[in-house]
């Protein structure tokens, strides 16, 4: 197998690994579109939010979201018959819960799918109980620190091999938020850029030796 070619290998449940490479050789992609300054579309999306409303007309504070997606998480783990820690925290405007414990990979999914998942569902539970647009962030066991250190690793480490050989490499399809991750990692390399090409879900990064 070269170096340019790359298969995906199935990943594990709850493992936080780097996706893998295809590399295309060549110069610029028709039709590019960089997205550098792309920020997190499931942060973002109204999708499932409640327009405004007139008996609230103050936004939801990020203690309230953190409260209020507490108690939905824990009662959704209640559920389930799954045991675990829900933690909370807030960063700026976000509202974020952590659940800790062990056995707890089926929250996660492969590649973070359930998590995506579980993540969608609490912030739409958490707008329709608020009433108020919300910024919610869920994470299970660190998967997500784990996937954002393991994704920055890996695209500085591409970056650097389009750079010696000139070449662009494409990266599999990833979310808004992964591509964004990559977007700044490969920005900390000189002689290399990114850009992101492609239709949603298949949206994908291509990194440019220059």
């Amino acid at each position: 197998m070269g170096d340019d070619e790359m298969t995906d290998r199935p990943e594990p449940e709850g493992e936080a690994t780097a996706p893998e490479a295809v590399t295309s050789e060549t110069g610029g992609t028709d039709g590019e579109d960089t997205d550098g300054e792309e920020t997190d579309a499931k942060e973002t999306e109204a999708d499932g939010t409640p327009g405004p409303d007139e008996d609230r007309p103050e936004p939801a504070t990020p203690e309230e979201v953190a409260e209020t997606a507490r108690d939905f998480v824990a009662g959704l783990l209640e559920a389930m018959g799954l045991e675990g820690e829900v933690g909370t925290s807030v960063d700026g405007t976000t509202a974020h819960v952590d659940v800790g414990g062990e056995h707890l990979g089926a929250l996660i999914g492969r590649r973070g799918q359930t998590l995506d998942a579980l993540q969608e569902v609490a912030r739409a539970a958490v707008q329709r109980r608020l009433r108020s647009r919300v910024r919610l962030a869920v994470d299970v066991e660190g998967y997500r620190a784990r996937r954002r250190d393991s994704l920055a690793e890996y695209a500085r480490d591409m970056a650097e091999r389009a750079k010696e050989r000139g070449t662009e490499i494409e990266l599999e399809p990833m979310t808004s938020y992964e591509r964004k991750v990559v977007h700044d990692a490969v920005a900390e390399i000189d002689g290399a850029s990114s850009f992101s090409e492609g239709e949603e879900p298949n949206r994908k990064v291509v990194i440019r030796g220059e």
